[in-house]
């Protein structure tokens, strides 16, 4: 092994022991170092050098690493207080994978549970429709008897959008396989995949019978070029945001007294507006996310300095997500979430990223240059009672291939 290699493996041993990585059975950091060992002697035997872009590719790798490396390992219930999970980290770049428990809570947030997302919100979110909301309803409970609860989720990090890279094409399947043998009553499913961005990984996924299962529509702003087109909304929100003489910041390091704060801003919007079935997170997730460098929070700020609105920020290459924000909607401010979007696509269009500002708000969305993408879940049946429950999956695929953006924005979104 070359030098460069060594100091690269040490490097990933020092990242993996500070953050206290939960490494799976299936995978160790010795057995990551044996496997360069390996290429390092074939390399040496073929007579090849690695050319320049290899070891480019390598650092952008390691250096991919590095940024999963960096959640913290913690129980899922110190973040979020209805996840009904656990959360373990997995391969060698660190996977998130949630294993649903029972019991299950009764609000059990859509990103551990596909009950949840797919059947109990769209309940409530059209319950003013008395029939179909029980419709749903009645669904949600036909699924759960088809055991849909007993789920685990591979790369679901306990965040709304999980942002996908070219390394987990192949790491995404094995990890699948390995969990498909040794959960055999267990659901398994990939979330936040799309077809134009993902089309590998979902064919590979499909080769271990997955099915593509639609789930929702999240929109996107690309910011890393110059915009083609001035959306007079967002340009309207831009220069409110100028006038109000609010100031923006980001934050890399909060208080407890800070933390608890942004928690409250979130709850009041997310949870007590919304819905109870959205991640229901605690002081500790938005310290930690902080403070271990996962996230930063934008925080919009008074002229006392009190935060009137914020947005965390979770970067993953050139894609930037919002996981959660908040803002007091007892203000005597008017318009904060147009001026807390505004400030983020200032930022995300400062650092050339490709913002994806999940799902919800379509109307809002569209209006200021979001670009709606549909997002697929790749479910496989339990191996235990596969083939009943593998020709009801297969059903909704076939039935699925045909839905458009379009015609879930009919719908709504």
């Amino acid at each position: 092994m070359s030098s460069s290699d060594k100091n690269a493996c040490n490097q990933i041993i020092a990242v993996s022991n500070r953050v206290r990585i939960k490494l799976d059975p299936y995978f160790s950091v010795d057995a990551f170092v044996k496997k360069i060992t390996r290429r390092s002697k074939s390399r040496k035997s073929d007579g090849h050098q690695v050319s320049a872009t290899n070891l480019q590719n390598q650092r952008i790798e390691r250096q991919d690493i590095q940024a999963t490396a960096q959640w913290p390992s913690s129980e899922l219930c110190h973040w979020m207080q209805n996840g009904s999970a656990d959360l373990a980290w997995h391969g060698g770049s660190g996977l998130p994978v949630t294993t649903s428990v029972r019991p299950r809570g009764p609000h059990t947030s859509y990103i551990t549970s596909l009950r949840s997302g797919w059947f109990d919100y769209a309940a409530e979110e059209i319950a003013g429709k008395a029939l179909p909301a029980w419709g749903f309803r009645c669904a949600g409970q036909i699924a759960r008897m088809l055991g849909i609860d007993n789920i685990i989720l591979v790369g679901n990090a306990p965040v709304s959008t999980n942002i996908w890279t070219e390394r987990h094409i192949p790491e995404v399947p094995l990890l699948c396989q390995q969990i498909a043998f040794s959960h055999k009553k267990h659901f398994i499913g990939v979330r936040n995949l799309q077809a134009d961005k993902h089309g590998p990984l979902i064919h590979r996924l499909k080769n271990e019978r997955f099915y593509a299962i639609p789930a929702r529509i999240v929109y996107e702003f690309d910011f890393r070029e110059t915009l083609e087109k001035k959306h007079s909304h967002l340009q309207r929100d831009r220069s409110a945001l100028k006038r109000s003489g609010l100031q923006v910041n980001v934050l890399t390091s909060i208080s407890p007294t800070q933390a608890a704060h942004l928690r409250d801003l979130y709850q009041a919007i997310y949870i007590d507006k919304h819905s109870a079935l959205n991640a229901q997170y605690t002081a500790q997730f938005f310290a930690d996310m902080l403070s271990f460098k996962v996230m930063t929070a934008l925080v919009v700020q008074d002229a006392d300095g009190r935060i009137v609105a914020f947005a965390m920020l979770y970067a993953v290459d050139d894609t930037l997500t919002v996981p959660a924000l908040g803002y007091d909607a007892r203000s005597s401010i008017s318009g904060l979430y147009r001026l807390l979007f505004a400030a983020i696509s200032l930022h995300a269009q400062e650092k050339r990223m490709l913002l994806n500002y999940s799902s919800g708000a379509g109307d809002f969305k569209r209006k200021r240059g979001g670009v709606a993408r549909l997002e697929y879940t790749l479910l496989k049946a339990p191996q235990h009672w596969h083939s009943a429950r593998s020709s009801i999956l297969s059903l909704i695929q076939r039935y699925g291939q045909d839905i458009r953006e379009i015609d879930l924005i009919a719908w709504g979104a």
